[in-house]
């Protein structure tokens, strides 16, 4: 044979050809950078340039095997190269918040995995031999209660590999380990909008309705917001997990002896203390008026000390996943430019105008049409911060301007950001347990199980649109601002004057009476008879009966004071049963 004949063909023998899938994307790309450049001048040339940046960067996620990371740092140099944005933006983002507020979750998650606090507290539990149903009930409690604790998903899911790979020699089937390897990043990610430290996109949705409509949401209101979708949508996914890969005879059989190490380490116990102090500063913050990333900055900087760790510091820091930090302000960066440049609500205004009238007017059409649209955006865009940044200015604050209340449509859409378990690049979550060595998940598995989990997903988000949220939010704005809030107390001090209008309840309008100075009235001509007769209870009860909210605030006081005494006395005898 010569140097220049074909090869052989054998049957059963595929012979290499050249890729499409490169050519697909490059035509994909070139034809949507040529059919912005050539739109009408509705949009300015900043906006068509954030945007053909935007989609390049979606097609580079979505159809290429570059990672997301290199495609986002790509498309940010983009932006500031080609004169979109300015440099000094492209710095400042990794000085965000939110960055911070990662880094710190990330040092708090690999003192934790270091220690083995997790895996003592569940030992108690585990070393009983529970049966598969009852370890998929805790396990789905357990993990959703993490969401109070750290500010991320990656954080939680790399805090929980160690009770997974410990769980896996225990198990009687290997079929319920891949059933395990879905239900924890599923209810990592489910359960994140409890809490207002569960994602960053939550911290984008607390400012959008700050600016729209002045209703700040605090911690605990976040908590009453979205604790109820959080936990129900946690409990769905872990029984339909159960249903589609576990068979039924399997639901009752019980774990082998459980290998979690139960030493008992000093170590621990002053972890733990740190943990329950952090998430008492993150409860309490309109007292101390400390941010949620410094005060887990303070506990990181605690925790980093030789009193709780027995190794270098610079160990602790090579746990930080630095790709992922960066890939977050990176997409940051392009959401910022989408909102500065106008292209978020030029895109909205033309998607507005194809909206029909019957559903733009009316809110059970709204709360679907969002929905849908909150649900399916993980498909082109892989990082959760980013689909909020993007579809809260370019879709929830539009179609507020219809008429719609913009706090309700901007939870929607957040909530709606919290379903990414269709692709294994839709999350970091699914990725480190679907790539698990000893474990794991095939994308078929997941195409299943979101088959059956989104539209769940979207008929939760309409039914809470409809029937709760709105009635919760209307509860939100007639509420006075927190009694023991430091910033109230500021506020108070320095305009007194001031009292919301949409403040209707007893307690408000006294304290805004208490507080507002006034003139001295003039005293009023009443006959004695009619004094007598308009206080049945006696003269001597008008003269020294106090205002209705100084003793609601004093009951209050005594109610919260019993409270921190209970509270006090069950944690300590929880804690030395524990230790």
């Amino acid at each position: 044979m010569s140097a220049f004949s074909l090869p052989r063909v054998r049957w059963g023998v595929a012979v290499p050809t050249p890729s499409v899938q490169p050519m697909l994307v490059a035509g994909l790309l070139a034809g949507v950078i040529w059919a912005i450049w050539t739109m009408p001048e509705t949009l300015s040339l900043e906006g068509r340039k954030v945007l053909i940046v935007t989609l390049a960067a979606i097609v580079g996620w979505v159809g290429t095997r570059l990672s997301d990371s290199i495609v986002a740092i790509g498309a940010a140099l983009a932006l500031v190269l080609w004169g979109a944005i300015p440099e000094d933006r492209l710095f400042a983002t990794l000085g965000s918040e939110l960055v911070w507020l990662l880094l710190a979750a990330f040092v708090i998650a690999a003192i934790l995995k270091e220690s083995g606090l997790v895996a003592r507290v569940m030992a108690p539990v585990l070393g009983r031999g529970p049966c598969v149903l009852s370890l998929f009930a805790f396990l789905t409690l357990a993990i959703a209660g993490t969401a109070f604790l750290l500010p991320s998903t990656s954080a939680r899911a790399a805090l929980m590999l160690p009770v997974y790979a410990a769980l896996l020699p225990l198990l009687p089937d290997p079929r319920i380990g891949r059933a395990l390897a879905l239900l924890f990043p599923s209810v990592i990610l489910l359960s994140a909008g409890s809490s207002l430290i569960g994602a960053g996109a939550h911290v984008v949705a607390v400012e959008a309705v700050d600016g729209a409509t002045g209703l700040r949401l605090g911690y605990m209101d976040w908590v009453l917001l979205g604790a109820p979708l959080g936990f129900l949508a946690s409990a769905v996914a872990a029984g339909l997990i159960l249903w589609l890969f576990v068979p039924r005879a399997l639901w009752r059989a019980r774990l082998g002896a459980t290998t979690l190490s139960s030493v008992r380490d000093p170590r621990q116990g002053r972890i733990l203390s740190v943990l329950i102090c952090l998430i008492a500063l993150w409860v309490s913050e309109p007292l101390h008026g400390l941010s949620i990333a410094l005060v887990a900055l303070l506990g990181a900087l605690v925790l980093l000390t030789p009193a709780f760790i027995d190794k270098r510091t610079k160990d602790v820091f090579r746990a930080v996943d630095t790709e992922l930090l960066v890939y977050l302000a990176a997409t940051m960066l392009i959401a910022q430019a989408m909102t500065a440049s106008g292209a978020d609500r030029w895109m909205a205004a033309g998607a507005l105008e194809v909206l029909p009238e019957a559903v733009a007017t009316n809110a059970t059409g709204i709360a679907v049409a969002l929905s849908l649209v909150a649900v399916g955006a993980h498909l082109a865009i892989t990082s959760r911060s980013a689909r909020a940044a993007v579809l809260i200015p370019a879709v929830a604050l539009p179609v507020a301007g219809l008429g719609h209340d913009a706090a309700l449509t901007v939870l929607i859409v957040t909530m709606g950001t919290g379903f990414c378990q269709t692709m294994m690049a839709s999350a970091k979550p699914v990725a480190i347990y679907g790539n698990h060595d000893a474990g794991g998940f095939t994308q078929a598995d997941l195409f299943r199980l979101a088959f059956f989990l989104a539209p769940i997903k979207i008929l939760l988000l309409i039914a809470f649109a409809s029937w709760i949220w709105p009635g919760q939010l209307n509860q939100l704005r007639m509420s006075p601002e927190p009694v023991f809030s430091a910033h109230a107390a500021v506020s108070a001090t320095a305009s007194a004057t001031i009292v919301p209008a949409s403040v209707t309840s007893e307690s408000s309008r006294a304290l805004a009476i208490s507080l507002r100075p006034s003139p001295r009235p003039e005293p009023a001509i009443v006959p004695a008879r009619a004094r007598v007769s308009a206080n049945p209870r006696g003269p001597e009860r008008a003269t020294t009966q106090r205002p209705a909210f100084e003793q609601k605030l004093r009951q209050a006081q005594r109610q919260i004071a019993r409270d921190f005494k209970a509270a006090r006395t069950q944690f300590r005898r929880d804690f030395k049963k524990l230790f």
